[in-house]
């Protein structure tokens, strides 16, 4: 029996693990001064996109993107936009070369698997996505 690597999951994984500890890191009680300046300087994109609107009406944002990785594998984070231009939702999802984008979630029994919706929405809302 074969067993296949997926290097899209497993960079998934790796960044779960990234993104937990830079939450950790934002804890008061942690002493990283520069815990924030990571977290920005960690994807490649962040962009917002608008729902369907007549034709003439004002663009809103409502869903965000946080791009990670890029390639393959790629990693990004997805959302939905809350009322004040904060991450409402969040989820990451992968995707190596000729595969759709699939939702990531941490096996049972896999380190992070009872923080990782907490930590990855945490992470989200560092940005600010509203004009």
């Amino acid at each position: 029996m074969s067993t296949e690597t997926n290097h899209a999951r497993d960079n998934a994984q790796s960044w779960a693990q990234t993104i937990a500890d830079m939450m950790a890191a934002l804890a008061p009680d942690a002493g990283c001064d520069d815990a924030q300046e990571a977290i920005q300087e960690a994807p490649l994109s962040v962009e917002v996109r608008s729902g369907w609107y007549s034709p003439g009406a004002e663009l809103e944002a409502v869903e965000y993107q946080i791009l990670l990785s890029y390639g393959g594998p790629s990693l990004r984070i997805t959302g939905q936009l809350g009322a004040h231009g904060e991450a409402g939702t969040a989820h990451m999802e992968y995707q190596d070369w000729g595969t759709p984008w699939t939702r990531y979630h941490p096996a049972h029994g896999e380190p992070l698997f009872d923080s990782h919706n907490a930590d990855v929405l945490t992470f989200a809302q560092q940005f600010y996505f509203a004009e």
